[in-house]
């Protein structure tokens, strides 16, 4: 994000704030302990995703749950030409999956991908094994503090906040990601390899935001506005915050509201 756009958007939150335009207020606070991130790359386009699209939405219903590990899916735009172009996808997030595959050394992407705290996730979809190294991480005690304000209105939500280091000396490869999502998505396909198939979705990445930077002091604020979609329904719209080290890809911190100020 530019300095322009950083001053366009906090001058649009302050005119918000001062005519009242929020109707809903609500916080997030990392707890204690270190949460982490599932990241699942998919595409509508993609016809081996729908059961990795499955699993992840039966994550909650077996304990994956925001105060372990925060569940986000990044829909790729690089299968949008061959005959499907999923209306979810953004070139951002192909982006974010060939910067995490040019990490680990791998020379190329590919979907479904899961990724566990920054790295390439392939146990067979296994609840138990990913629970049980989410039951290793969250023994660890957080290395970055998150809290943030959230704003809602029916066309814009605000996410405001901070992110400290608990270590400072990692500061300089430190950065914080603010990530909105929706559950309760569906597509019917209608080309592609998925053609005739009703695609059901939910983490979905509606807006990602970063990196903030924490620097050597290891501690960032960060002030984000996002517009609202025609098409998003914001009782199924969550907001998290992450930290990560660019380096590794480990995630410092993190927190979540699966609503975003909603019931």
């Amino acid at each position: 994000m530019n300095k322009s756009m950083a001053k366009a958007g906090a001058a649009a939150a302050a005119a918000l704030l001062a005519t009242g335009a929020f109707a809903e207020e609500c916080r997030l606070e990392s707890p204690a302990h270190r949460v982490t991130v599932v990241e699942l790359y998919t595409s509508e386009g993609c016809s081996s995703c729908p059961p990795a699209d499955r699993w992840l939405s039966t994550l909650p219903g077996q304990g994956v749950l925001p105060d372990n590990a925060i569940l986000l899916a990044y829909h790729v735009d690089y299968w949008n030409q061959l005959g499907w172009p999923d209306r979810f996808s953004r070139p951002q997030y192909s982006e974010r999956q060939r910067a995490l595959a040019a990490r680990s050394g791998a020379g190329f992407v590919y979907t479904p991908q899961f990724t566990l705290d920054g790295r390439d996730f392939r146990v067979g979809r296994s609840t138990e094994k990913l629970r049980a190294r989410l039951a290793e991480i969250n023994r660890q005690p957080q290395k970055a503090d998150i809290r943030a304000d959230i704003r809602r209105s029916d066309k814009e939500l605000q996410v405001r906040g901070s992110a400290t280091l608990t270590n400072s000396t990692q500061g300089s490869r430190a950065q914080v990601w603010v990530a909105v999502y929706e559950n309760g998505l569906s597509s019917q396909v209608r080309a592609g390899e998925n053609s005739g198939e009703r695609l059901n979705h939910d983490f979905v990445v509606r807006d990602l935001a970063g990196p903030f930077g924490l620097g050597a002091a290891g501690r960032v604020n960060f002030d984000h506005l996002v517009k609202v979609g025609p098409d998003w329904n914001l009782d199924r719209v969550g907001i998290a915050v992450f930290a990560e080290d660019s380096a590794t890809g480990e995630v410092l911190g993190a927190a979540a509201r699966p609503s975003s100020c909603g019931s």
